[in-house]
């Protein structure tokens, strides 16, 4: 398999804070799954938000996981900035995964901004581990705040809502029947040429089926940003958002999470996302590309991150998320394990470098 080309690894950029530390009661047990959001919306240079996975510390199943969040200026220098949103288990410990999707996880979000208005789609989990780590049933959930630094309101958290998911897994067989969780959400470049029979806008989101686990990634649609039913809603009555039938990319290729970046010079949108090694873990990021975000052919693919590319991580490297430096660099964060560990839990936040345009090693 091909590698992409000009890729430097730079280490470890977040760590999980220590005893002591304040943050450690909240991800003491570990930080993973990174996502850049990047706020211009004021004048001056931007302000970049890392939205991470904070573990609890203590290694039993009530070691939750939260969103939590830190801010940089210049993506090297982060300040913690403390959780974002919790899992129902700690704001409503009287109800329970029965009600609750997000009971025992509220994490990996993305952000999206449409006007004045944040819309953050993450994944919530209504069971764990018995070391807090979430188990399936993934969900895709929904916040919305003012601005990306919060305060972020759960749709969970109204009064009648409790049980709202933006689409549910799908039906018995089918290739997301056992994890439907978010991704990157865009404005859907086909919808201005087809308002008729496009959609307005479009998530690549993970999905994954039951019995032998095989993980892909598909596409939902929405023209309404705020979509979402009780999870318990047969789909075809809820106001979902409207998955597409089909993976974008056959589910033998074992991968879940994306984050794209579109690149103007070759036309083409470049998908980064992890590759599952035997079912057990995500041992690389791997990046697809095509002209259009519909169509994917799996054979244009290459390897970004292995552990023979890393200085640190030589065995769990975790979700992808990347973001334009300047015109020359585009950054990667990801997550993985010091040394061969291939565990969830005590991961930090790790930064390569990609010189653009983007190319392919072959070797």
């Amino acid at each position: 398999m091909n590698y992409l080309a000009n890729v430097k690894d730079r280490g470890i950029i977040l760590s999980p804070d220590g005893e002591g530390e304040s943050m450690y009661p909240w991800d003491g047990g570990g930080i993973r799954e990174a996502v850049i959001t990047v706020d211009d919306s004021q004048p001056g240079a931007p302000v970049y938000y890392l939205s991470y996975d904070g573990a609890m510390p203590g290694k039993t199943h009530e070691s939750y996981w939260n969103a939590c969040s830190a801010r940089s200026r210049d993506l090297l220098r982060w300040e913690k900035l403390g959780p974002t949103l919790c899992s129902s288990a700690l704001t409503h410990p009287e109800s329970s995964w029965e009600v609750y999707k997000d009971f025992c996880s509220a994490s990996s979000p993305w952000d999206f901004r449409a006007g004045d208005r944040w819309y953050r789609y993450y994944l919530g989990a209504d069971h764990c581990s018995g070391e807090g780590i979430p188990a399936f049933c993934y969900s895709t959930l929904l916040a919305t705040a003012d601005s990306p630094g919060g305060p972020w309101q759960k749709l969970c958290d109204r009064p009648g809502c409790e049980k709202r998911v933006c689409f549910p897994a799908g039906a018995p067989g089918s290739w997301d029947d056992a994890t439907a969780s978010p991704g990157p959400v865009m404005a859907n470049p086909a919808y201005a040429n087809d308002p008729t029979h496009e959609k307005k806008y479009i998530m690549i989101y993970s999905g994954s089926c039951s019995g032998v686990t095989k993980r892909s990634l598909g596409l939902a649609r929405t023209d309404d940003l705020e979509a979402a039913d009780d999870f318990d809603k047969p789909a075809a009555e809820g106001a979902f958002w409207v998955k597409d039938p089909e993976p974008i990319l056959p589910p033998e290729e074992d991968i879940e999470n994306a984050s794209v970046f579109y690149e103007p010079s070759s036309g083409l949108y470049w998908l980064f996302t992890n590759h599952i090694y035997a079912n057990q873990y995500t041992d690389a990021v791997w990046v697809y590309w095509s002209p259009r975000l519909d169509r994917w052919d799996p054979e244009n693919k290459a390897i970004v991150m292995d552990r023979t590319r890393n200085d640190w991580a030589h065995g769990a490297i975790g979700m992808p998320s990347v973001v334009q430096k300047d015109e020359h660099t585009l950054y990667l964060f990801y997550d993985g394990v010091p040394g061969d560990g291939t565990g969830h839990l005590d991961r930090h936040i790790g930064l390569c470098q990609i010189s653009l345009p983007l190319s392919i090693d072959r070797g």
